[in-house]
């Protein structure tokens, strides 16, 4: 990706979410959080690819004391820009390689980034890792209509989603059957899909063991 498409990509990022499907979009993914992830305020979250920002300071309005976490400069100056609360920060991290210790964030996020990553397992090993409790993923859907136009209009203009890699539930839970070895926490797994598919919510709550009596 070119310095200068990242720039452009970075400061229009924000008007599809107001153009009247981002809106609708925008609405429908995160009744779809709010529907697969129980949490309480003042609970701790890392939005991984936080991008701009946008869900992080959604995620922060919620009463998460929020991290986001993007490798883009671009992105990040935008996310920055708009900060108003001491509550909220952002990082710049690589998805595969978080600077954080184990079990740092009650609740981890990564709202469109599996797509655009070359090594996804890396990056939920990464997410279990540093997670206490729950994980959130939201995927684009890989048999929408949705998938299917961004990825023809991709191979005639530059976009990020010509290499992108769309998921169905089935793969999403393959990839994460590698993440959690025999010695960890059991795990529960919520799904569903909205915008007719184009959407995965995929939720893993982390169970505690009991200990033996």
């Amino acid at each position: 990706m070119s310095a200068l498409f990242a720039e452009k990509l970075a400061q229009n990022y924000d008007k599809w979410y107001k153009t009247s499907y981002g809106r609708y979009a925008d609405k429908l993914e995160k009744q779809l959080f709010l529907k697969l992830v129980d949490f309480k305020k003042g609970q701790s979250l890392l939005d991984v690819g936080c991008g701009t920002g946008h869900f992080s300071f959604w995620f922060h309005d919620l009463g998460f004391k929020v991290v986001g976490m993007d490798i883009s400069t671009e992105m990040l100056k935008v996310a920055r820009s708009k900060i108003k609360s001491e509550k909220i920060r952002f990082i710049q991290a690589d998805a595969c390689s978080f600077p954080f210790p184990d079990n740092s964030f009650d609740v981890v996020t990564l709202i469109t980034v599996l797509e655009f990553l070359s090594e996804p397992q890396k990056a939920l090993r990464e997410a279990f890792r540093v997670s206490r409790e729950k994980i959130f993923l939201g995927v684009l859907g890989k048999w929408s209509f949705l998938a299917f136009r961004r990825k023809l209009k991709a191979l005639f203009k530059e976009s990020t989603y010509r290499r992108a890699k769309f998921y169905s539930v089935r793969e999403l839970r393959k990839l994460l059957r590698g993440c959690v070895s025999a010695d960890e926490d059991d795990i529960e797994i919520r799904s569903e899909k909205t915008l007719r598919g184009a959407f995965i919510g995929l939720a893993i709550i982390k169970k505690r063991k009991r200990s033996g009596g």
